[in-house]
């Protein structure tokens, strides 16, 4: 029962980022979003500027950019608390990433890219690296605006 809200949370991403799955069940409109504005603070530019150099194909680029959106969104939400430590935010990316993107081959034509992502993840929460790991921090109310910033610049470098 405890994973019940990461499938929940998951199931809202690939919703967000592939709502051509559920056209069936929820017809309308399609929203263009502009991944482009705003630009993250400067600080966010130099964390996520290993990102913007991956040199992301167009179609990935749109994808990627996409789904950061949609996390972004999805965790900005959450005042529940359902997504309670930065540990879930990781799975939720690692797990919600292999449903979105399993056969598009992303992750095997940019193999760093992960871990710049994770990087950025455990900035945008506050979280210390150590032993090579990243240490796991409760989401807080205060916390939770510097995580979905993070998550917002990883869209951004994506989408350049």
């Amino acid at each position: 029962m405890k994973n019940i809200g990461l499938v929940l949370v998951s199931v809202a991403l690939v919703m967000a980022f592939r709502p051509d799955l559920f056209r069936f069940a929820f017809p309308g409109d399609d929203t263009n979003v502009n991944v482009h504005d705003p630009a993250p603070t400067e600080t966010l530019q130099k964390i996520v500027a290993p990102i913007k150099s991956v040199g992301l194909g167009v179609d990935d680029s749109q994808r990627l950019s996409k789904f950061y959106l949609a996390l972004a969104d999805v965790i900005e939400r959450d005042e529940n608390g359902i997504v309670k430590s930065s540990a879930e935010v990781r799975l939720i990316n690692e797990r919600s990433g292999r449903l979105c993107f399993g056969k598009t081959g992303i992750a095997g034509r940019y193999p760093r890219l992960a871990e710049e992502i994770d990087a950025v993840i455990g900035f945008g929460t506050g979280a210390a690296r150590i032993d090579g790991k990243w240490e796991s921090v409760e989401i807080t109310h205060e916390n939770r605006r510097g995580l979905v910033e993070a998550i917002r610049a990883v869209a951004w470098a994506c989408g350049r």
